[in-house]
């Protein structure tokens, strides 16, 4: 059967707007995307200068975030799986329960200042249910999603870039007004709710791939 990643649970597990439907309109769209990506490789996003900072930040940040808590952190290695859900978190501390992941903001102005600006974002990009299913694999009790702001390394800006605003305004912010972190509490609600509804979406997956692998041309 399918394993759906973490992070695309949150599109996967809404109710729809029927009551006879047991995955939404949203999901059976996500799981076309899924389908479409694992039987010719086609990804519709595959990536900008936002998600291009984040990468080549990652290290910085995972650093920055043990050194917030006195902690020495590294990237956690290690893909985990159920029957249901696959994912790889960004930091796991077994000994605290915990799980951290960091996210890297590309400016002053997308980056989450406030609290109730940082809990908008971690729901927006569905981050919440990614942590309810890492909680869940990984058997921890709270994860943390770290927001930092780092100067845009100088590759990434473009000639019209504003490496004034990108670079030399973030660096003048001192580094401990630079992180905004959300904690998630485990919640067995939602996690129950991703063994409700994800044997429904392998069962749409499973209808979707065999359609058009019975449509395939020979050669």
């Amino acid at each position: 059967m399918k394993l759906f990643r973490c992070s695309s649970l949150h599109k996967l597990i809404g109710d729809g707007r029927s009551k006879a439907a047991v995955i939404s309109d949203t999901a059976k769209s996500a799981i076309r995307d899924i389908v479409k990506e694992d039987l010719y490789g086609f990804r519709s996003f595959t990536g900008n200068q936002y998600t291009a900072k984040g990468n080549l930040l990652e290290d910085l940040a995972i650093e920055m975030s043990g050194k917030i808590r006195f902690r020495k952190l590294a990237k956690h290695v290690g893909r985990v799986s159920n029957d249901l859900i696959t994912g790889e978190c960004d930091v796991l501390d077994l000994e605290r329960k915990l799980i951290i992941d960091t996210k890297c903001t590309w400016d002053i102005g997308s980056h989450p200042f406030f609290v109730d600006e940082a809990l908008e974002k971690v729901k927006k990009a569905g981050y919440d249910i990614q942590m309810q299913a890492y909680m869940w694999l990984y058997e921890c009790e709270v994860a943390e999603v770290d927001f930092w702001l780092f100067p845009c390394p100088v590759e990434l800006t473009k000639d019209w870039d504003d490496r004034e605003q990108l670079i030399d305004m973030v660096e003048a912010i001192d580094i401990r007004e630079r992180i905004t972190t959300v904690t998630i509490e485990r919640d067995e609600a939602i996690i129950q709710k991703i063994k409700d509804k994800i044997p429904h979406c392998q069962e749409y997956y499973a209808k979707l791939y065999a359609e058009r692998s019975k449509g395939k041309v020979a050669a």
